[in-house]
């Protein structure tokens, strides 16, 4: 098992998060969609979040980013129960598996003005494949 934590001052995050250009290459279409369906507060708030778990998900892969994995190469997407999911691309993907990784598990929490998330990197049961 492989841990990575993250902690973000929403405040320092938000002028990042008001431009476009800068949102284009950190996230997905699909994260900035479910993040535009939100009001504009919390729209900076959900994108912190995910900027954050994907901080957490390169720690616990051991690696920072441009040392192999691209900001979009990790793509985090809430699901049904709005709980956060991690899919991994391209170069976080080929690093996970050259680790063992069978799947990346995470968590955040918003406090004020903080955010923190966590990310843990666990080894495939035996009877399961690679990471999404």
């Amino acid at each position: 098992m492989r841990i990575g934590i993250d902690l973000l001052a929403i405040r320092r995050f938000s002028r990042i998060a008001r431009h476009q250009r800068y949102c284009s290459l950190v996230f997905t279409e699909a994260e900035l969609a479910q993040a535009d369906a939100m009001g504009p507060e919390r729209r900076v708030e959900r994108l912190a979040g995910r900027f954050c778990v994907k901080e957490a998900t390169c720690k616990a892969l051991g690696r920072g980013f441009w040392q192999g994995i691209h900001w979009r190469d990790i793509e985090v997407l809430s699901d049904s129960w709005g709980r956060p999911v991690v899919t991994l691309h391209g170069g976080a993907r080929r690093i996970a598996r050259e680790l063992g990784v069978g799947e990346m598990t995470v968590t955040l929490t918003h406090e004020a003005d903080l955010v923190v998330a966590v990310a843990v990197a666990n080894d495939p049961c035996p009877d399961e494949g690679t990471p999404q």
